[in-house]
């Protein structure tokens, strides 16, 4: 029976913390590679569509720590790094938790740009983030959230925020993810990205207090049978 009992609290334990340890759905660090990355262009009106597709990005050894890869802005309109497959399809797990990269300026513009920085299009919607304007040449940490009110439909500046329903769609049928690789006018910028990962949210304190009862019925089992062995 205290068998038993102890094997259940192993199971508990093992998987609330395997639900705290897995957080990252996917990613690219770049330490060797693109790793399938492209870049492309397109003039930001609410339709956010594709002027030039197929930009090659550079891999370089400047990142943190291991590659990044730097796209140079080729035309006047506004250019992203895209992600490859890996990150499209159903990325519903990834809802409530975030998208997270680094990103640094190599050369600058004369002014800056006010462009969304990240775009993601899925089920006939498009959603954009606003996060700075104001890029600097050390690397910089982006963590945005994928939850309501935070994402805007369509227009930067003005769209209605997205609703849960509305991410959550997105997400589950993403066909583009964009990261902004423009931030400066006029053209000549050079911007590097590294460390882009999608996350699932963090564990609910529920979690945390599942995995401490889980510890606490194992030590106590563990004491439990110890003192009848020495009965």
């Amino acid at each position: 029976m205290i068998r038993s009992i102890i094997s259940v609290a192993c199971c508990l334990t093992i998987l609330s913390y395997s639900t705290i340890a897995a957080s990252s759905l996917v990613s690219s660090t770049f330490d060797s590679d693109t790793d399938g990355w492209s870049g492309l262009t397109t003039d930001g009106s609410s339709a956010w569509p594709v002027i030039t597709s197929g930009l090659t990005p550079t891999h370089s050894a400047d990142g943190v720590p291991g590659g990044s890869i730097t796209l140079a802005d080729p035309d006047s309109q506004w250019t992203y790094f895209s992600a490859p497959g890996k990150f499209l399809g159903d990325q519903s797990a990834a809802f409530g938790g975030s998208l997270q990269f680094d990103s640094r300026y190599v050369v600058a513009g004369t002014s800056y740009a006010n462009e969304a920085e990240i775009v993601l299009k899925g089920a006939g919607l498009t959603l954009v983030y606003e996060a700075t304007n104001s890029l600097p040449a050390a690397w910089t940490h982006f963590d945005a959230a994928l939850v309501a009110g935070t994402w805007r439909v369509a227009d930067t500046f003005s769209g209605a925020f997205a609703t849960d329903a509305q991410l959550l769609a997105v997400l589950s049928s993403l066909n583009a993810l964009w990261i902004n690789a423009e931030h400066f006018t006029p053209v000549m910028e050079v911007i590097a990205l590294d460390n882009v990962s999608l996350l699932s949210p963090v564990p609910e304190p529920e979690i945390y207090s599942m995995l401490l009862t889980g510890f606490g019925l194992l030590g106590f089992m563990a004491y439990r049978r110890k003192t009848l062995q020495a009965e």
